[in-house]
């Protein structure tokens, strides 16, 4: 594999020397580059045809769906690398928790975790003594991890966080199963008959985390209400009904449905004639104040909020891209734990908020803000606080001078509403060319990973640019464990 490590981190320790690997990605090329063209011919589309069968799919519009590419090339993670993110992702959560605790108490937190009037009314309205506990939040942290590589931890660094209705929850398995039937076979000899297995299935962990939520809430049955607004969104895709389903059919009851649809009667949450005992949520604060400006019934929803029934929990609404700026800025180091300032500190890439004034830049001295982004393009990245899918993010390498100006300037017409963010490099991989196997085609990787007491999966993706996102075109890579 030829992967660049992009980006600063932590020194190697011994702790992460312990944990380096051997690299297998060269093998697994040559192993798939030598089989049979009759192999060829057959098992790209059958992986294709199979992955729209199974609903491995964006909606490009009403109706219209488009097959997301799957990588025939996997990525293998050892169980010690598991383990060690495990770790990482769980105590990243604590130590988000933990500022968050001071959000109502403190100006200084609320500055780079802006409201908008509305959400600060509302959370005023649900939460008047504090976010409630125990807070239950479903994530996915973004990373460049560098799977292959025996220096691996030594370069993590955790891009951004995901808590609000988290992607490819269905995509990740799905695809992990296609692979495994499709592709896995032939590569047993070039993992030296090692074996290997999926990585938790992340609707598994959902599962057991609403299970485990649940009855800290006193509740007798875990009945879920998978809720996300019907309007279509080109660029979306049908995964919470497809989770839904799954975990229906894993012995989780489930309805499916949208935040207008419940009721509440006597104190529950009602679908029908089905009494609900959580909400899992594919919608922010912003879009259910949205609908309720627009007359349409929530209720249920704020009744809901107030409970403690939905997850990710309010405490998961502040994914904003600044809630790194708490993490890496030493202004905030005084909420945290000396051990969590070193995990932030070696795992969290220099983040602000942007608006005009003085702080502290990547070499730690002070000053202004504007004029230290607008001086040091090419070693950062601008992207919108609270967007995803990469949208508007302009990479300070690959634009001009003059389109950096161009863009610093829009920051400042709305302030607080972008951050910068240190430029960090992800590895860049060859792959097979799956009409042409002689052909390599290089592409950017992040991994993303779900973890949870009760385990840990990942999101593998690809693409030949820098923004990897499978809504702007992006490929799936399997992840499996090696034993």
């Amino acid at each position: 594999m030829r992967a660049v490590a992009e980006g600063g981190g932590a020194p190697l320790t011994r702790t992460y020397r312990r944990l380096s690997r051997q690299r297998w990605h060269t093998s697994l090329l040559e192993t798939l580059r030598r089989q049979p063209p009759a192999w060829w011919a057959t098992t790209p589309q059958a992986l294709a045809e199979a992955a729209t069968r199974e609903g491995i799919v964006i909606e490009d519009g009403p109706k219209s769906q488009v097959p997301v590419r799957i990588q025939l090339t996997p990525w293998f993670l050892t169980g010690d690398q598991c383990r060690y993110l495990q770790f990482l992702g769980t105590r990243l959560r604590r130590v988000m928790n933990r500022l968050l605790k001071s959000y109502f108490d403190d100006e200084a937190i609320r500055a780079v975790l802006p409201l908008e009037e509305d959400e600060r009314r509302w959370l005023a309205d649900l939460i008047p003594k504090g976010f409630p506990e125990p807070a239950a939040v479903y994530e996915r942290f973004d990373t460049n991890l560098l799977i292959d590589d025996p220096q691996w931890a030594g370069a993590l660094q955790v891009l951004e966080c995901n808590s609000v209705g988290v992607g490819c929850l269905h995509f990740m398995p799905a695809a992990n199963a296609l692979v495994e039937e499709h592709v896995l076979p032939v590569l047993r000899q070039a993992l030296a008959s090692r074996p290997c297995t999926n990585p938790e299935d992340p609707r598994t962990l959902l599962r057991k985390m609403l299970q485990t939520h649940a009855k800290a809430l006193g509740r007798k049955s875990a009945v879920t209400a998978f809720v996300e607004r019907r309007e279509h969104c080109p660029g979306g895709a049908d995964e919470m009904r497809q989770v839904s389903v799954f975990l229906q059919s894993q012995g989780l009851p489930t309805v499916y449905c949208d935040p207008r649809e419940l009721e509440l009667r006597n104190g529950e949450l009602v679908l029908k004639d089905t009494v609900v005992d959580l909400v899992y949520r594919d919608f922010t604060l912003s879009e259910i104040i949205s609908i309720e400006k627009h007359g349409g019934r929530v209720d249920a929803m704020k009744h809901a909020f107030r409970q403690n029934q939905v997850i990710s929990a309010l405490t998961g609404e502040f994914d904003h891209k600044s809630v790194l700026e708490c993490l890496s800025n030493p202004d905030y180091a005084k909420y945290l734990t000396p051990s969590q300032r070193r995990t932030v500190q070696a795992f969290v890439p220099w983040t602000r908020l942007m608006f005009e004034r003085k702080t502290s830049d990547l070499s730690g001295r002070q000053g202004s803000l504007i004029e230290y982004v607008r001086t040091h393009r090419e070693a950062l990245v601008l992207k919108p606080n609270r967007a995803y899918g990469g949208q508007d993010v302009m990479i300070g390498q690959s634009a001009t001078q003059a389109e950096w100006d161009t863009a610093v300037a829009r920051t400042l017409e709305k302030p607080s509403t972008w951050v910068v963010q240190e430029f960090v490099r992800l590895p860049r991989v060859d792959f097979l060319n799956p009409a042409d196997p002689r052909e390599l085609v290089s592409e950017f990787v992040t991994v993303g990973f779900i973890a949870t007491a009760d385990g840990i999966s990942f999101l593998g993706r690809s693409s030949p640019e820098r923004i990897v996102n499978i809504s702007r075109g992006g490929n799936l890579v399997p992840v499996f464990v090696v034993r």
